[in-house]
């Protein structure tokens, strides 16, 4: 058994579901989590989390509110030194074997302070270590993101990048591209072919959609937003990780922002994905560029959607469909090979 210690980012549910698909895909080991917000979801399952501040991404009108995300991460930083020297007293008492991180600030940098490796495992590094050819547009967007996970986020010594989407990787002796990791959850529904189109919203503001949604002929079902009355062809649900996962495996197809662990699930089970990626959240507009460019789906970047994009989309889902087909979305037993490796092997990736 080794004591791995995880830092995880927890404003978002793609996070915490990814490290909790490998603890729970590597129960011969003990897990110690750092991180806020959904990471503290992680203590009902049995897990202890070590509590940090949080550089939440804030959103507004399907926009990444960029004045208060930055005022936030201003008073988290400003507070790092303190935040640092407590985790590499953790780091000293636990005395893990392995110390990820999947989008963590602090984690890596007490791992720096103890002079131990650390293992970025995480979708957010396709950006800056993988080979691709930048999109046209989002110029501010891509230059802040790229900033941030470069001078922020990138203080690891290996990565390890999940992708539904594959890329040649710049360094293969510092990083390795896998398929998604699907949590178990998913992995019990079997796809079918409904009449219904799920809906999925990372944050409740993109209240533009809806009168589009309604001039449709087709039946919503719209997760996000919470448990609100139907209006016309519209279903609101509120959080339910069951009824959600069977309303997706059931789905025509897949409505959602750009978020990679969606848009994985929704690829895995076979549903074609319409992305509307969050403004100025670079690394949701890259994955819904290269969701078109795969063909398993389309996007739009409009803050006021009409239905012709959604009615071409439709009479295009069974050649989605067919370029889905056959395709590797499920990447959990590689994953977990590495990083058991990476346990006993000092943080360093198996040879290819």
């Amino acid at each position: 058994m080794a004591r791995i210690l995880y830092g995880v980012m927890g404003d978002a549910r793609g996070h915490v579901n990814r490290a909790r698909t490998v603890a729970q895909g590597m129960p011969h080991h003990e897990f110690l989590f750092v991180g806020a917000g959904r990471v503290h979801d992680l203590r009902a399952d049995g897990y202890s989390v070590e509590a940090v501040p949080m550089a939440a991404t804030l959103y507004r009108n399907n926009r990444v509110d960029i004045p208060r995300t930055l005022a936030n991460a201003f008073r988290v930083f400003g507070g790092k030194k303190g935040v640092v020297r407590r985790i590499a007293r953790v780091i000293d008492d636990y005395d893990p074997h392995l110390i990820l991180t999947d989008y963590e600030f602090f984690t890596p940098r007490a791992a720096i302070m103890r002079g131990r490796p650390c293992v970025s495992l995480d979708h957010q590094h396709v950006l800056t270590h993988c080979h691709y050819q930048p999109p046209a547009g989002q110029r501010l967007s891509r230059a802040m993101t790229c900033f941030a996970v470069r001078q922020l986020y990138s203080k690891a010594s290996v990565f390890l990048v999940v992708s539904f989407f594959p890329l040649p990787v710049k360094d293969p002796k510092t990083t390795v591209l896998l398929p998604p990791l699907i949590r178990g959850a998913v992995l019990r529904y079997s796809p079918t072919d409904g009449e219904h189109v799920l809906v999925y919203q990372t944050s409740p503001t993109f209240f533009q959609l809806f009168p589009v949604l309604e001039r449709m002929k087709t039946r919503f079902i719209v997760y996000g937003f919470g448990d609100r009355p139907s209006r016309k062809n519209i279903m609101f649900k509120g959080p339910s990780d069951g009824g959600f996962l069977e309303d997706l495996a059931s789905a025509r197809y897949v409505i959602t922002n750009g978020g990679h662990n969606v848009i994985s699930e929704a690829l895995y089970l076979g549903k074609p994905v319409f992305s509307f990626p969050i403004a100025n959240a670079y690394e949701q507009f890259v994955n819904s560029y290269f969701l078109a460019q795969c063909g398993y789906g389309a996007y739009s970047c409009s803050p006021k959607p009409s239905p012709d994009i959604l009615a071409s989309f439709e009479s295009k889902l069974e050649s989605y469909r067919t370029a889905i087909r056959g395709r590797n979305f499920f990447g959990n037993q590689d994953m977990l090979h590495v990083v058991d490796h990476l346990t006993s092997s000092g943080g360093l990736i198996p040879a290819a």
